[in-house]
């Protein structure tokens, strides 16, 4: 019988026999013992995997093909041979001319409707023989409650692989999950502990083994309390005194296991509270990530700024932008980070001019639990924390009190911070890119900068441009911003007039590009048809604004006529247009050198 062909379920049992050799051959030897008798059991495919006297040495081996046993399988039922060489059941015995055997009787073994194999008793004595006739009905019950019992191993050994594997397989989840995982039953006895949980409690030098007690490892964890209440914990932080004296944060959910009234084991998963808040930020930022190719501007200035910031992009030195408000000091940092290597690590931006004072320090360093009045329980890491390997962008800079400076020194100087109420240290490795639209020399001169912090955080300085020294730009974000804020409002504004352009073009921008974007948002969201004109753009650009060719509001006579000359520059590129021929056209009408038209513009 070729077993390859069986069902699934028919291999199994095959396989279940077989696996069970050890065991079936003591119930081969107990009921030779019990009956004076020999027996023998053959699995579906009838080999022999048990026996006694003449059958213990044939155990691996094929039973002749075309005997009883092959009948009694096939037929499902008990049979009984009474003279084995001369009954018409062993007629196509092929080892009926050397069978010794003087009386046989088998029957099926029966797995869940299937057939696993044959149990079988037999004579090979006259007395022995005459054993069985004198009680025949008693042995072929006891025949075939053996075979059930047998059936009942093969089911309990199946159930046991079944749940073996079941664990395997719920051993593996465990130790694939990113957390640390730890259950333990009634008593708080460790049943299970992960490799995550072993790595995060620093256990590595001597990892408890199953039987410990929880409280001997992790005295104040979350889960001891929540079994002690019968109740559950999600998201909560707690900390962790390692081997090592250091304390260790975590993010814990804990639940105590209840069947019925009774605790029978509970479980609690946990994380590094500074990994969770690392990954938190990186997943936020893969869907805000921003490019230096996201940054419009192809103007010799823009083009400047970029080659150097990409350059400086690629080493960990400290970055300084400088620029006006408006030019766009935050997307330079943000792309900056994208393009170093820290950019699969947390960007993180924090506004020194935004955050009150009294509450900057925590917001920078983080603070410990209960550290003042109103402080969450938990404590709270702070921007450093955060953005640790990855980058802290400081904007403004420039309005940070000298009280925080020299605290902020000390984090960029030694690369560690203390968080307010703390008393240890901790190591910090960020990237710091600062900005400021102040003149810090200035500042430093009236003593309200620290020039120790100035010269740390301006070891790379980048000058982005204003909007008026690169007004070959505006056409292009002009198109930029008439093209995203009409698919934002529904707007079929597709374009701007030439004189609307014009407008735009000969205006000083003090508010730079978000000046522009915001002008530009306003217009797309009153055009009356498909492109805006430049009346339209009247009520957010005055016409004094850009028509008056001297500024009353410049005193001297040498700024106004600076002011003169810009303001004709200006006109003389809007009408010819912004393209390096263009402006060689303005040049020529305003009868100067290109040169100069280029030095005129980059005044301030």
């Amino acid at each position: 019988m070729n077993t390859s062909s069986l069902p699934n379920a028919a291999q199994e049992t095959v396989q279940g026999l077989i696996s069970l050799a050890d065991s079936m051959q003591q119930i081969a030897d107990a009921v030779a013992a019990a009956m004076g008798v020999d027996v023998t059991i053959a699995d579906y495919a009838l080999l022999r995997v048990a026996g006694t006297g003449p059958f213990a040495a044939a155990c691996g081996e094929r039973v002749p093909g075309g005997c009883a046993f092959e009948r009694a399988l096939y037929c499902a039922e008990t049979l009984i041979v009474e003279d084995p060489r001369e009954a018409s059941l062993c007629a196509g015995c092929q080892g009926r001319d050397g069978c010794a055997e003087t009386f046989g009787m088998c029957t099926p073994i029966t797995v869940n409707g299937g057939r696993a194999g044959i149990l079988a008793i037999v004579a090979f004595t006259s007395e022995q023989r005459n054993r069985i006739r004198g009680s025949l009905s008693s042995y072929v019950r006891f025949l075939e409650k053996m075979a059930e019992l047998i059936a009942t191993k093969m089911t309990e050994h199946r159930l046991m692989m079944a749940l073996e594997k079941r664990s395997c397989e719920l051993e593996a989840v465990v130790n694939h999950i990113h957390q640390g995982v730890v259950c333990v039953d009634a008593s708080c006895r460790i049943r299970q502990m992960n490799a995550r949980a072993v790595e995060l409690l620093k256990l590595q030098a001597s990892v408890p083994r199953a039987g410990d007690s929880l409280e001997k490892t992790w005295p104040d964890c979350l889960l001891l309390k929540c079994m002690k209440q019968k109740r559950s914990c999600a998201n909560t932080g707690e900390t962790y005194l390692a081997p090592s004296g250091k304390l260790v944060r975590f993010l814990s959910s804990a639940s105590a296991l209840v069947h019925g009234d009774e605790i029978i084991g509970g479980v609690v998963t946990f994380s590094d509270l500074e990994s969770t808040h690392s990954d938190a930020f990186r997943a936020i930022e893969r869907g805000t990530s921003f490019t230096f190719d996201d940054i419009i501007g192809t103007s010799d200035a823009m083009a400047k700024a970029k080659r150097q910031a990409l350059t400086a992009a690629q080493f960990d030195s400290n970055i300084l932008l400088t620029g006006e408000t408006g030019t766009g000091k935050e997307l330079f940092a943000r792309a900056i980070h994208s393009a170093s290597p820290r950019c699969d690590f947390p960007f993180v931006s924090v506004n020194c001019a935004a955050v009150p004072e009294s509450l900057l320090e925590s917001e920078l360093f983080g603070y410990e639990p209960g550290a003042f009045t109103g402080a969450s329980k938990n404590g709270k890491p702070g921007k450093f924390e955060l953005a640790n390997h990855g980058t802290l962008f400081l904007d403004e800079i420039g309005d940070m009190s000298l009280f925080l400076q020299s605290k902020l020194l000390r984090a960029v100087q030694n690369k560690e911070i203390t968080r307010v109420g703390g008393l240890y240290p901790k190591r910090i490795d960020a990237r710091i890119i600062s900005a400021t639209n102040q003149d810090l020399g200035e500042r430093m001169r009236t003593q309200r900068f620290r020039s120790d912090l100035y010269y740390r955080l301006n070891v790379v300085p980048v000058a982005l441009p204003p909007l008026r020294q690169r007004p070959e730009d505006v056409p292009v974000l002009v198109r930029h911003f008439v093209a995203y804020y009409s698919r934002k409002f529904g707007r079929a504004v597709t374009g701007i007039a030439r004189d609307a352009l014009d407008l735009l073009m000969a205006y000083d921008w003090l508010g730079n590009v978000r000046e522009l974007e915001n002008v530009v948002e306003y217009a797309v969201s009153f055009a009356t048809g498909n492109h805006i004109t430049a009346e339209e753009l009247r009520a957010r650009i005055p016409a004094s604004d850009c028509s008056n060719p001297i500024c009353p509001a410049h005193g001297d006579l040498k700024s106004a006529v600076r002011e003169f000359q810009r303001r004709m520059v200006k006109e003389a590129i809007a009408r010819r247009g912004s393209s390096p021929a263009a402006k060689e056209l303005a040049a020529e009408e305003l009868g100067i050198s290109r040169a100069t038209l280029y030095r005129i513009l980059s005044q301030n």
